[in-house]
Formats: structure tokens, C-alpha cells, sequence
């Protein structure tokens, strides 16, 4: 008992350690996009759950990531339409990029949609992408080297686009992504919301079956967390962005460990309060629960009427 505890205090910190990175870099260079909230989502994945969360090695987690990073601020620079056309492509081709990398790690899929969304053209977003996984990496190995966590084998995922499933994404991501962006409540398609959606989705996964309030409310708690601790420091200095956005952490850890299901996208959303405008904080909880739970509601709907079919 006193070693998983001992354990937990470890993930955590190496958790509470990559953010506090991030946030000082990005106060370092006055770079507000150094800031990427996938490294919440890649974080609780890699330390927070009990085994590694994707199907991944190294290699293909950091070369998807690169990939994905580069080919979403293609689309910004040279793809010229509507941001919502421009999001949907972002999501069809980090599914095609998935599909062939022979894993499940779905937070490439962010990795590609989120500088879509935001309209990043600052070189910073990849540095951070590569700096940060490069970290996380770096500290999952010297985790497993202490035996503090287990060096688990990667099995290649056959390389293959499940056609009906990947039919039922796209549009179910599409509407959702016209919704948010023709309303103006664009963080109902927010990239860890597709990143959830995409995971959670799969037939096979059961904790959208056994869970489904529960995911909602890990990701629409953990969505508060970054966002009301943010306007709490509004009017402080730039430099106490560090110590609101380590208690943002503290609060999401509690969330992530007594919720429920560990669904590691719901860091991402977090940190994603930090670059959402200020105006729409107030409200980035409410569209990130209303996102889920349509996501959520869909899928529980798919997978009822599949298991009708089958009996």
C-alpha cells in the first residue's frame, strides 16, 4: 500500500513537473503557444494511469506527433477555406495518419486539429510539440529504468481504416465541427473532445458503455479546473500564470483519480482553459460538457442499436 502510494506521489509530480515546464518556457520566450494542451493528455496517459494508455513506442508516438503538428499548420498556411472545412480535413487525415501508423495513439489527432482550430502560424507550437513529448519520453524511460513503471511491449495495430466506424467518426465530427464553429462555441469541437470521441468510439471500448456520466463529468470538471482557476488570476501579472495553472493541475489530478474512468484526454482539456480567449472562459465549461455529452449520447446510441442488430 505504501509503495502505490509512494508510486502515485511520483506520477504526479513528474505530471505536476512537465507542466511547470511548459508554462515557465512559454513565459520565457512570450510565446503563448509553447502551450500544448495535448501534453496534459500525453502526461496522464504516460504516468497518471496504471498502464500505458495507447498502443505506441517511442519512436511512432514522437514521429506521429511531428507529423500530425506540421501537416495541421500545412493546412492553415496553404489550405484556403472556412475553418470549419479546414478542421474537418484536419480530422479526416489525422485519421488516415492513425490508421497507418500501426497504433492507437490518438492524441496525434490534436496534435493536427488543434492549430487548425486556433489558426497557428507560430513555429513555437512545433518546438513545443517536440520538445515536450521528447520529455515525457525522457521520464517515462527513467520511470521504467527505476521500476517505477512497467516496460510494456508494443504489439504494431494492423494498418487498416475500419470502414463503417471511421464513416460513423467523420460525420458524427463533421456536424459537431459545423455546429461549434457556425455557433461561435467552437470548443464543442474541441480537439481533446474529438480526441475522447475518437478513443471512446471503438466498439470494443468499454468505458463509454460502463460510464457514460462519469466521462462527461471527468471532462466538463476538468475543463473548470483550467478555466475558473484562470479567471480567479486574471488580473495578476503574467508571471503568476505558473502558479495558476499548477493549481489548475493539483485540482485536475484530484478530478482525473476520483471520478472514475481515467480517460487521459480530459488533461488536455484543461490545459486547453489557458489558451482559450478570456471572454469565453465564464463559458468553456459549459460548451466543453455540452461537446462530450453529444459525443457521449451518440455513441451509446450506436452501440445500443449495433447490439439490438446483433441479437
Amino acid at each position: 500500500m505504501e509503495k502505490q502510494t509512494g508510486n502515485k506521489i511520483i506520477d504526479m509530480t513528474c505530471f505536476l513537473l512537465v507542466v511547470f515546464l511548459m508554462v515557465l518556457l512559454s513565459l520565457l520566450v512570450h510565446e503563448k503557444e509553447v502551450i500544448f494542451p495535448e501534453v496534459g493528455a500525453i502526461a496522464a496517459g504516460m504516468f497518471l494511469t496504471p498502464h500505458r494508455s495507447w498502443m505506441t513506442n517511442g519512436k511512432r508516438l514522437f514521429f506521429c506527433l511531428l507529423l500530425c503538428g506540421i501537416a495541421g499548420m500545412a493546412i492553415v498556411r496553404f489550405l484556403p477555406l472556412p475553418l470549419a472545412l479546414q478542421m474537418i480535413v484536419a480530422y479526416i487525415l489525422a485519421l488516415l495518419i492513425q490508421s497507418l501508423s500501426g497504433t492507437s495513439f490518438m492524441p496525434m489527432i490534436s496534435a493536427l486539429v488543434l492549430p487548425v482550430l486556433l489558426q497557428s502560424r507560430s513555429i513555437w507550437y512545433l518546438y513545443s510539440l517536440i520538445i515536450f513529448s521528447l520529455l515525457i519520453l525522457l521520464i517515462r524511460k527513467i520511470l521504467v529504468k527505476k521500476g517505477l513503471k512497467y516496460e510494456e511491449e508494443f504489439i504494431p495495430v494492423q494498418r487498416e481504416l475500419p470502414w463503417k466506424l471511421t464513416f460513423f467518426r467523420i460525420l458524427v465530427a463533421a456536424l459537431m465541427i459545423l455546429l461549434a464553429i457556425g455557433t461561435g462555441w467552437r470548443f464543442m469541437a474541441a480537439p481533446p473532445l474529438l480526441v475522447a470521441f475518437t478513443e471512446l468510439s471503438a466498439y470494443k471500448n468499454k468505458v463509454i458503455r460502463m460510464h457514460p456520466i462519469r466521462v462527461i463529468l471527468l471532462l466538463t470538471l476538468s475543463a473548470a479546473s483550467g478555466a475558473w482557476v484562470r479567471l480567479a488570476f486574471g488580473g495578476l501579472p503574467e508571471g503568476y500564470l505558473i502558479l495558476s495553472l499548477l493549481i489548475s493541475s493539483v485540482l485536475f489530478l484530484f478530478i482525473f483519480y476520483h471520478t472514475g474512468p481515467m480517460v487521459p484526454p480530459a488533461g488536455a482539456a484543461m490545459v486547453l482553459a489557458y489558451l482559450a480567449p478570456r471572454e469565453s472562459l465564464y463559458i468553456y465549461p459549459l460548451q466543453i460538457c455540452l461537446g462530450i455529452s453529444a459525443y457521449v449520447g451518440i455513441t451509446c446510441l450506436r452501440n445500443y442499436l449495433m447490439q439490438k442488430k446483433i441479437k
